[in-house]
C-alpha cells in the first residue's frame, strides 16, 4: 500500500471532523443570536399610587402610618433597589429600606410612621420618594444606579379641636326638656353647623325625639370661641340616652370636615327606676361557661312588685339553666345580685357583646311595666399564630431561589402590629428584603409572603431549619410578643437538583451545553489517539516492506 495516500485518506479524515465540530458550534451560535435579537422593555420601577397611603387624615402635630408600593413595570428585573423618603421641614419620615429586587411586573410594600410638625400650614404638601436601582435597557445590557424621583402629595387638615359638654339638668321619660349643650374650639373653624342625632335603644329606636329642627347654623368660629346650641327634647327610655353634636366645617385653606361629639344624658322615671351598678363575670371565652352576676338598684322613690328580670341571650352566648330571675318585691334604694350562667359558642368572635335585660314589675296600683336595659360581655382570647413553608423553589447547594412562606392566625383573637423576620443562619442567606410588615391578621386568617434565599456552598444534602422572629401585639393590649420559629427546607444532592429540573429551563440548558463541550473534547482526543495509532503503524509497515524492496 502507498504511505503517502493513506496519510492523505487520515488527513481528509480530520478535516471532516473539525468541519462537523464547527458545524455544532455555528448551530449554538445562531440559537443564541435568535435568542438575544428578542427586545424587552426596560426595567422600571415606578409608584403604585392607588395602593401608596396614609392610613388617615393627618392634622397638625398627627402621626400615621405611611404606605409606599413600588412596583416594576418593565419586562427586566430590578436589582439592589433602595427607597429612601428623606422628608420636609413640616413633614417627617426619614427612611430608607434596602428592598432588594423585584421581577418583572412585580412589587414591594414598606411601611413607616410619618410625622406632621406642629406648625405645618394647612393644606396641600408634597415631599419626594428616591429609587435607586440596577436594571436593563431594551437591549438586555445591564444600567446600573438608575435613578428615579417622584413627588407624593399629601394633604394637612385643620384641627379645630372642639369640646362639647350637656347643660346639668334633670330628664324623665315621656316629658319635653330643653337641653343645652355649651361648646368651645381651640384652633377655630368656619361655616359651622350643629346636628344633634339621637341614640338608639336595643330595640334600634330612637332613645329621644326632638321637637324642631335637628340642625343649627353656628357660623364662624376663631381660635379659643365658644358656642351654645339649644334643643327640645323628649325623651323616650329610662337610662343612658346616648345623643351625638355632629360638627361639620372648613378649616383655613378649605377642606371639609367633620366631628362627632358624644353626648350623654340620665333619663329618670317619677316612680320606680333600676340601675344596674355593677356587672362581674368570669370564664367568658369561645368554648367555655361564663359565670354573670349582675348588680341592679332600685333608685326610684317606689316599691316594685313581683319584679322579674331576663337576660336575653343571643347567638354565640346562650344561656344555661334559666336566663329568667324572679326577684319579687323590690324596695325602694334596695339593690340585689342576680346570678346567670351562659356557654360561650367556640366560634364566638373575641369582642363585646350586648346583652339586653328586661325588667317587669307591677306598680302599686297593679299595673304592669317593663323596662330595657342591657349589660356588656367582654369574650377573650388567645391568638395562635403558626408559619408554614407553602413552596418553594429547588434548591441544592449554592443555589439561589424563592420561597413563600404562610402565617396562620390558629387561636380566637385577632394581632395587630404583625411583623415576620426572617433570620439569617450557617446554611444560607437572605437577598431579598428579611423583614415584612403584615399588620393585623384576624383569626382563623391567613398571609403569604415571598423570600429569596442563597444556600452556602457547603451545606449537605437534606432538610435544613428555616428560622423566623414573629413580633405581634394582641387585640387589646399593648404588649409586645415575640415568638421564634423555624420550619424545614429540603436541599437536594446536585444529581437529584439536576434530574428534578424541567426540561427548557436555565440549568437544564446550561447542563446540556456542558455535556455537548464535555462530548466534544472526549472526541477530539479520540481522533488524535487514533491519528498517532495510525502513524505509528504507517511507519512501521514503511519501515518493514519499503526497506526490505529497497
Amino acid at each position: 500500500m502507498d504511505a503517502k495516500k493513506i496519510r492523505n485518506g487520515m488527513m481528509l479524515l480530520m478535516i471532516f471532523a473539525l468541519m462537523a465540530g464547527s458545524a455544532y458550534a455555528a448551530s449554538l451560535s445562531a440559537a443564541s443570536a435568535t435568542t438575544s435579537s428578542t427586545k424587552l422593555t426596560p426595567t422600571n420601577v415606578v409608584l403604585d399610587y392607588d395602593l401608596t397611603r396614609v392610613d388617615s387624615n393627618m392634622k397638625p402635630g398627627d402621626s400615621g402610618l405611611l404606605t409606599i408600593v413600588v412596583k416594576n413595570v418593565g419586562q427586566q428585573a430590578a436589582e439592589n433597589l433602595i427607597l429612601y423618603v428623606p422628608g420636609t421641614g413640616d413633614i417627617s419620615v426619614n427612611k430608607q429600606w434596602a428592598v432588594g429586587r423585584i421581577d418583572p411586573m412585580g412589587s414591594k410594600t414598606v411601611s413607616t410612621t410619618i410625622s406632621v410638625s406642629k406648625n405645618a400650614s394647612i393644606g396641600l404638601h408634597t415631599f419626594s420618594v428616591r429609587i435607586t436601582y440596577d436594571g436593563y435597557d431594551e437591549d438586555s445590557e445591564r444600567k446600573n444606579n438608575q435613578l428615579t424621583v417622584l413627588e407624593l402629595p399629601i394633604r394637612i387638615y385643620g384641627n379645630a379641636n372642639f369640646q362639647a359638654t350637656a347643660e346639668k339638668a334633670d330628664y324623665y321619660k315621656d316629658v319635653t326638656t330643653r337641653l343645652v349643650i355649651h361648646g368651645t374650639t381651640q384652633d377655630g373653624a368656619r361655616s359651622i353647623t350643629a346636628t344633634l342625632v339621637p341614640g338608639t335603644t336595643a330595640s334600634a329606636s330612637a332613645c329621644a325625639s326632638l321637637i324642631g329642627s335637628s340642625k343649627l347654623f353656628i357660623g364662624d368660629m376663631s381660635k379659643g370661641d365658644s358656642f351654645d346650641v339649644e334643643y327640645m327634647i323628649q325623651p323616650s327610655d329610662v337610662g343612658v340616652c346616648a345623643l351625638s353634636l355632629e360638627l361639620n366645617y372648613s378649616d383655613v385653606s378649605g377642606n371639609s370636615l367633620s366631628e362627632s361629639l358624644p353626648i350623654g344624658i340620665e333619663v329618670q322615671r317619677y316612680d320606680v327606676d333600676f340601675k344596674i351598678t355593677d356587672v362581674s363575670y368570669a370564664g367568658a371565652s369561645p368554648g367555655s361557661a361564663a359565670n354573670i352576676t349582675v348588680s341592679i338598684e332600685n333608685v326610684g322613690s317606689a316599691v316594685a312588685k313581683d319584679v322579674s328580670m331576663t337576660l336575653d341571650f343571643s347567638t354565640p352566648l346562650t344561656a344555661i339553666g334559666s336566663s329568667e330571675t324572679y326577684v319579687g318585691q323590690f324596695n325602694s334604694k334596695e339593690s340585689k345580685d342576680l346570678n346567670f350562667q351562659a356557654s360561650v359558642d367556640s366560634t364566638a368572635d373575641i369582642k363585646a357583646y350586648d346583652i339586653p335585660l328586661t325588667v317587669e314589675y307591677y306598680d302599686l296600683a297593679g299595673v304592669q311595666h317593663t323596662l330595657q336595659k342591657s349589660i356588656g360581655i367582654q369574650v377573650d382570647g388567645k391568638p395562635e399564630i403558626k408559619v408554614l413553608l407553602e413552596k418553594a423553589d429547588l434548591f441544592t447547594a449554592g443555589t439561589k431561589g424563592t420561597i413563600t412562606v404562610t402565617v396562620v392566625n390558629k387561636g380566637f383573637a385577632q394581632v395587630k402590629f404583625l411583623n415576620l423576620k426572617m433570620l439569617s443562619t450557617e446554611d444560607y442567606d437572605i437577598t431579598s428584603a428579611s423583614e415584612i410588615y403584615i399588620g393585623s391578621l384576624d383569626s382563623d386568617s391567613t398571609d403569604s409572603q415571598d423570600y429569596i434565599i442563597q444556600i452556602k456552598n457547603n451545606v449537605s444534602a437534606g432538610n435544613i431549619p428555616l428560622r423566623f422572629e414573629i413580633t405581634y401585639k394582641e387585640q387589646n393590649s399593648n404588649v409586645d410578643h415575640i415568638d421564634p420559629v423555624s420550619i424545614e427546607l429540603n436541599v437536594l444532592s446536585m444529581s437529584d437538583y439536576t434530574s428534578k429540573q424541567p426540561t427548557g429551563s436555565p440549568v437544564a440548558i446550561l447542563i446540556t451545553v456542558a455535556g455537548g463541550l464535555i462530548g466534544l473534547v472526549v472526541a477530539v482526543i479520540v481522533i488524535w489517539f487514533i491519528l498517532k495509532l495510525v502513524g505509528a503503524i504507517i511507519g512501521f509497515l514503511d519501515r518493514k516492506l519499503f526497506k526490505r524492496k529497497g
